[in-house]
């Protein structure tokens, strides 16, 4: 037992991206790809009885945790061997940790949260776009409950992509994490903020080149970084710029051309639902009807009969 009262055990990992420390089994890591090996992931931990007791000690490593709080949490916590009173986390709040820190936790109540691992590099990367001096850490404190209303925002529109991973683009996930690492860059290092992008956004050649790339991996295997690349910008000015030009995201974009592409089909072929979803993009009929029915406001059934009728 070490000084906190937790068993010392082998590392057969050398980082907490998935937070096996914790002893949850069945946690859902997504990651973000869009800093490529500096991407941010986020992992979904559930436990529904209280005592989950001790965690083991975490890897020592240039990153930081950020767990947001699905439903009230209660434990205890320890920061380079002091006791560190932590009060109730809330629904809705996070509270931050530095993984170069060594620190415990009890964990005393049942608990529902998604945890960030933030890699430094994610934020360092970052700088060049920001302008700004070298980030060393992030202001908050150990264990503090911080309510921020656009982390709260970001995670819980990640929630619903631990249940079924495989129906969300990598162009989605880039985005909650690029954003993520922005606005905690912004929000918590003292970087400036992101210098807005020319008034016209992408020049042609620019938003010809990523949206006939999006178009060419519709099943959205593409990463905003190949995107930024492919125009000649960095992935936090692409994504900027993306948006000036077609006001949206690129997530969003492919998710409208999907669509369309969809109502193409449904319009000229005779195809089977199942076998258009899968033309389009979707991982199965289920993903394509919802989404579908969401932005056009009518199954594609339905808006068959009603457009050939």
């Amino acid at each position: 037992m070490n000084a906190y009262g937790v068993a010392s055990v082998s590392k057969a990992y050398n980082t907490n991206e998935k937070m096996e420390f914790l002893r949850v089994q069945g946690a859902q890591t997504v990651r973000s790809s869009v800093l490529n090996k500096t991407g941010i992931s986020a992992t979904r931990l559930t436990r529904n009885t209280p005592n989950h007791g001790y965690v083991d000690q975490h890897v020592t490593e240039d990153a930081f945790m950020m767990a947001f709080q699905m439903h009230d949490y209660r434990g205890d916590l320890w920061v380079d061997g002091k006791n560190v009173k932590m009060p109730v986390l809330r629904q809705g709040q996070f509270s931050f940790y530095d993984y170069n820190r060594i620190w415990q936790a009890n964990m005393r109540s049942e608990f529902d949260c998604i945890n960030f691992h933030i890699p430094r590099a994610s934020i360092t990367v970052l700088e060049e776009d920001l302008g700004t001096r070298k980030i060393e850490t992030l202001n908050i404190a150990p264990g503090a409950n911080m309510d921020d209303p656009t982390v709260r925002g970001l995670a819980l529109a990640l929630a619903p992509a631990f249940d079924s991973p495989e129906q969300v683009s990598m162009l989605f996930f880039d985005h909650v994490g690029l954003a993520l690492s922005t606005h905690i860059a912004v929000r918590y290092g003292a970087a400036k903020e992101p210098a807005p992008p020319p008034p016209g956004g992408l020049v042609p050649w620019q938003f010809r080149r990523a949206t006939e790339m999006i178009d060419a991996q519709i099943d959205g295997a593409i990463q905003v970084a190949e995107l930024a690349r492919a125009c000649h910008l960095s992935p936090s000015f692409f994504t900027r710029a993306f948006k000036l030009t077609t006001g949206m995201p690129p997530y969003q974009w492919m998710i409208r051309r999907r669509v369309e592409k969809a109502q193409g089909l449904l319009r000229s072929t005779p195809l089977p639902l199942s076998e258009i979803a899968y033309a389009c993009g979707f991982v199965d009929q289920s993903h394509f009807t919802r989404v579908f029915s969401r932005m056009v406001g009518m199954s594609p059934g339905a808006w068959r009969k009603t457009v050939l009728a």
